[in-house]
């Protein structure tokens, strides 16, 4: 093979790369972000999928404070009636930990009674008949 030839096919490897690289960027950029809203005359409080900006949501809901988060809770909260959903792709573990057990991998949008959102970025949920964990970064709580 000539020289230039070579040349050719790395710099059209490392355009490819370059702009694999800027997409995985922008999906990181774009990710669904959380707020927490709640309303003065209640104690609860709903975490909604915000796309925007914190003052949009804000000037929606007029008289609601607004905090934005990064993830789901921090803190352990125990739960009696508390409600959430996969905000993507996710999978379900046996323990509170990376390296445990996958029981299963769940598509977004999945529902789930949440037992106990813990301080460590894991929330315990009802799954199948048995307890099970999910990273509180991909877990939306929602009310019924």
């Amino acid at each position: 093979m000539k020289k230039s030839t070579i040349n050719t096919i790395l710099i059209s490897v490392i355009a490819l790369m370059s702009v694999s690289i800027c997409f995985l960027i922008f999906c990181i950029a774009t990710r669904p972000r959380y707020v927490i809203v709640s309303e003065p005359q209640t104690e609860t409080a709903v975490i909604t999928e915000m796309s925007g900006i914190a003052e949009d949501l804000q000037s929606e809901t007029a008289s609601a404070p607004v905090d934005v988060v990064d993830s789901a809770i921090d803190g352990t909260i125990p739960s009696d009636d508390m409600q959430g959903k996969t905000s993507t792709r996710v999978n379900i573990r046996n323990a509170a930990s990376a390296d445990a057990k996958v029981l299963d991998t769940v598509e977004g949008g999945t529902t789930f009674k949440i037992l106990e959102i813990q301080d460590n970025g894991w929330t315990k949920i009802q799954y199948e008949e048995t307890e099970a964990y999910i990273s509180s970064d991909y877990v939306i709580r929602i009310t019924e």
